[in-house]
């Protein structure tokens, strides 16, 4: 039976070749929504068995002079794609339609429902 990934609040952990960032996304019923100290997270996203893929959008809300988030971009249009494991662990990557340079490592971890 494929492992279900059930509404609620997650940590998102982004790791690039730059850095990692870390912020929190709250899924519920295909819609995403999240962010950090400085970006917002807006998207949705579909389960099939236990793949999940998502389209996202990252937007800066704060504007910090010379800060670039570790995606390389501050507003930029995400797809990722992941499997959920048994204990509603969700390994993702990702890519962007805006730059075929974009190429990510996610992970969301369950924080409470």
């Amino acid at each position: 039976m494929p492992a279900t990934l059930p509404n609620g609040l997650y940590k998102i952990a982004f790791e690039t070749a730059s850095g990692a960032e870390y912020g929190v996304a709250y899924l519920q019923d295909g819609k995403l929504r999240g962010g950090d100290s400085g970006m917002a997270y807006v998207g949705s996203y579909q389960m099939d068995g236990d793949l999940l893929t998502a389209d996202l959008s990252v937007t800066q809300h704060r504007h910090v002079p010379g800060a670039v988030s570790a995606l390389g971009f501050n507003n930029v249009q995400l797809q990722l794609a992941g499997l959920v494991d048994e204990s509603k662990v969700v390994r993702l990557t990702g890519t962007s339609p805006m730059s075929k340079s974009i190429r990510f490592g996610a992970r969301l971890s369950l924080l409470a429902d």
